[in-house]
């Protein structure tokens, strides 16, 4: 094994906004593709591969190893609040006016029948990114709802609320604990499992109120968590390391889908989820220019997570689906709006944020308890 390159430089230049992007497009394709329905064996083989990364876990997981590194650089609990709201809020508020444009040209004019109750609750939902109210206007519209992906901003919004406390509780701040984040990791994995089909939460009905909701999730993010914190241990096995985590994945998905182990966007086997969070985090600090090079610090993962679907609906509404084109067309349109975004509402936003990661000190190491 070469030695590792020094820490200091590793926050600022790093691949997590280029992970962050195929993890997105990851997500997008997999939905364009369902709902778009291209013809050919092509469009069938290319779904399977993409399945073999799923998006929402890689999610999960970088927002535990860069949200906790932002909470620990924080000044204030306030400060730490308020970067993430910029990172949330504004573009997600632009990307619901742009959506009820979408529906608005999309023909249904039920929407202006829609009793003002019904129009206010839906509107403050949406705002307040709970995604628990569906009208009925939108019951028709495409693939069935505005925007199905966002699903994932309310848990997210829940990690980065929950985060401060999970500190505050366990002592984070002066100790560094793994034993009792490790506890609370194996809780939520135990939810999922639970909630997992033929399970007892499932059978019950119980596991339709638990899944959207941050407990089954919670054992994604926390692995993020830990392994920010115990970066400089686990370092030497992971930077510079990235084509052995990926064969080793690949070889071991290869066993796991042998066996019928279940598997997917939710219900990523856990053996699984640690090679592939290997694979994430030996990306992200391997060849660790190549997304600044690529990217030029313009970060569209976001942009394309939020308006893919409502793309998606769209053209399903218009009669636009059931050809290669129509995939490729949603992407170019998908990408050309998580640019918009990002340039015009993202940008703006996130430069009133009072420090960032990209400036982000050199790593002391986690804390030893006192």
């Amino acid at each position: 094994m070469t030695a590792p390159e020094p820490a200091p430089t590793e926050w600022p230049v790093n691949n997590f906004d280029l992970l962050r992007l195929l993890a997105a497009l990851q997500v997008a394709l997999v939905h364009m593709i369902a709902h778009l329905k291209p013809p050919g064996p092509g469009f069938a083989i290319f779904d399977h591969g993409l399945r073999l990364f799923p998006g929402v876990p890689v999610f999960f997981l970088i927002s535990g190893f860069l949200i906790s590194k932002s909470f620990e650089q924080s000044v204030s609990l306030g400060e730490y609040l308020r970067n993430r709201l910029l990172r949330i809020f504004p573009a997600l508020w632009v990307c619901l006016v742009v959506s009820v444009g979408v529906v608005l040209a999309g023909g249904v004019g039920a929407i202006a029948l829609t009793a003002t109750r019904d129009w206010l609750i839906f509107w403050a939902d949406q705002m307040m990114a709970l995604e628990l109210y569906q009208p009925a206007f939108l019951d028709s519209f495409g693939a069935g709802y505005l925007n199905s992906s966002l699903w994932t901003i309310p848990v997210e919004l829940e990690f980065y609320l929950l985060l401060p406390v999970i500190y505050s509780v366990l002592g984070l701040r002066v100790c560094r604990r793994n034993g009792a984040l490790l506890i609370v990791l194996a809780v939520s994995l135990a939810i999922r499992l639970a909630c997992a089909d033929g399970a007892p939460l499932y059978r019950t009905g119980i596991s339709n109120l638990v899944l959207p909701t941050i407990a089954p999730h919670l054992w994604m993010f926390l692995a993020g968590v830990l392994a920010q914190r115990n970066w400089r241990a686990i370092r030497p096995w992971l930077a510079g390391q990235f084509h052995w985590w990926i064969l080793g994945y690949i070889l071991v998905r290869a066993i796991v889908v042998r066996f019928h182990v279940g598997l997917g966007t939710l219900e990523i086997n856990p053996l699984l989820f640690v090679l592939l969070a290997g694979v994430v985090l030996s990306f992200a600090m391997s060849a660790r220019a190549l997304s600044d090079r690529m990217l030029r610090h313009n970060d569209l993962s976001y942009g394309t997570y939020i308006y893919h679907m409502p793309v998606v609906n769209l053209m399903v509404r218009l009669g636009a689906a059931g050809s290669a084109w129509s995939v490729l067309l949603a992407l170019a349109v998908s990408l050309a709006a998580a640019a918009l975004s990002w340039r015009i509402v993202e940008m703006p936003f996130l430069a009133q944020k009072h420090r960032s990661l990209r400036t982000a000190v050199a790593d002391p190491g986690s804390p030893r308890c006192r």
